[in-house]
């Protein structure tokens, strides 16, 4: 009797549990771009530093982009820029694969192309000259900084991300580009670059004799690359 009883009770919370939608439903098999989309929403929630990601639930974001269908993988990439950006952090971001490629390259130590840091200009999203490169094809024609890159082989570069233009400058070595520079008011003009390699020296140093028995060493490091560590160490070694 007594085992029938609870056979009974059983039954109903189980009845129960399903007039309430509470039963466990069964597993679904997660889509490639949504094992991509749960990878990313990992690797932030492993190791973000702030614990209450920006004052809100991460579960909940997780359920709620989970629960997309992903038609393409671009699809995806925009919903993964859309939750990282719920994080309000300029420096979590997406970086797929050919602008990961990028970054590699220009961390890399040595590059071939013409030799230019470049940023747009917020106002009109022109290209702009940060610097040329010490011994590269662009300070070889005396590009100066804020000369500003108004087309790359005539592609206007106010329709070009960074990472776009970049690229369009990058290329074999013996091959040319053709940059049209402004500079401050005078008319556009063509320059044709011949790519070559550039060899990326993150480090600029300098020692100045004070007086006799003092001298003063600067360091100035532009970036931070494959060779920063051994240029910094060996400047140090130096003085």
């Amino acid at each position: 009797m007594g085992k029938q009883i609870l056979r009974l009770l059983a039954v109903g919370l189980l009845i129960v549990l399903l007039a309430l939608g509470l039963s466990q439903p069964p597993a679904l098999a997660l889509t490639d771009e949504q094992n991509l989309v749960a990878e990313v929403w990992r690797l932030v929630n492993r190791a973000y530093l702030d614990e209450t990601f920006n004052r809100q639930n991460w579960w909940f974001v997780r359920e709620r982009f989970m629960k997309r269908d992903y038609e393409s993988r671009a699809a995806t990439y925009d919903a993964i820029r859309e939750m990282l950006a719920s994080l309000d952090d300029p420096y979590t971001r997406l970086l797929p694969p050919e602008q990961y490629r990028s970054l590699q390259t220009s961390t890399a130590g040595e590059l071939t192309g013409v030799g230019l840091q470049i940023a747009k200009d917020e106002a009109d999203q022109v290209l702009q000259v940060i610097a040329p490169i010490e011994g590269s094809p662009a300070s070889a024609a005396d590009l100066q900084p804020r000369d500003r890159i108004v087309a790359i082989d005539g592609h206007p570069t106010m329709e070009l991300t960074l990472d776009e233009a970049a690229n369009y400058m990058r290329g074999p070595v013996g091959t040319t580009v053709v940059l049209t520079v402004s500079r401050s008011a005078q008319e556009p003009k063509e320059i044709k670059l011949t790519r070559d390699v550039v060899n990326l020296n993150p480090v600029v140093t300098r020692l100045d004799r004070i007086s006799n028995d003092l001298a003063v060493g600067y360091i100035r490091l532009s970036q931070f690359n494959a060779n920063a560590t051994h240029e910094v160490a060996a400047t140090i070694q130096d003085f």
